[in-house]
């Protein structure tokens, strides 16, 4: 079944560190209750791995057995990342990506929280409706109709295609080490983590 699981925007402090999410929107009914919240984390987890500071324009792809996870380096200095079925069109996965940031600056102005402010989710009280609208009508690729203008766009920028999430991550790190060390996820997270890579069902987790 196709699927658009998750969306996120994440920007860079200035001072520097981690990528911060501003707003992002989920769609898990495919996934047990019980594990809607750790397939919440891991994914949260993964898209700020992901979202380190790139070119603006970028495009990467990252699979993972039967998902990917896609990235877009927005204009605006933020990145618009979405995990998806392997079904899902990586073509209307970039576009949906690229309207995201779009409505995101129309509805905000791109202003920002600074400082102490910018906190996780800083941005889902003044956009959190419109995102999650947006992820629910683009659970239909047919959505791909409209979206000529952006991919025309998109088709000048540059895509990188990564294997696997180990390439994926900075300096190389595996997998396994970074959940296990990361503060972010929380103890039951990183036990379906493991369990799920025991059973050959990683591809569950996102």
């Amino acid at each position: 079944m196709v699927k658009l699981l998750y969306s996120a925007l994440y920007t860079q402090p200035a001072a520097g560190g981690e990528p911060v999410v501003l707003t992002s929107a989920s769609e898990l009914s495919s996934f047990g209750y019980f594990q809607r919240s750790s397939v919440l984390e891991m994914m949260a987890f993964f898209g700020r791995q992901f979202s380190k500071p790139s070119q603006p324009g970028t495009r990467n792809s990252v699979k993972h057995e039967d998902f990917f996870c896609y990235i877009y380096a927005t204009p605006h200095g933020f990145n618009a990342v979405a995990f998806a079925d392997a079904e899902y069109p990586s073509r209307v996965a970039f576009g949906y990506l690229a309207q995201l940031g779009e409505v995101f600056m129309q509805s905000t102005g791109g202003q920002l929280p600074r400082g102490a402010a910018l906190t996780e989710g800083c941005m889902n009280g003044a956009f959190k409706g419109t995102h999650d609208a947006m992820l629910l009508k683009f659970q239909d690729p047919a959505e791909a109709d409209q979206l000529t203008s952006i991919m025309r766009q998109l088709d000048e920028t540059k895509l990188v295609l990564h294997e696997t999430i180990e390439t994926a991550i900075e300096r190389g790190q595996k997998i396994d080490t970074l959940i296990e060390k990361s503060n972010e996820l929380s103890g039951s997270s990183k036990m379906f983590y493991k369990t799920a890579r025991k059973q050959n069902q990683c591809c569950r987790l996102m």
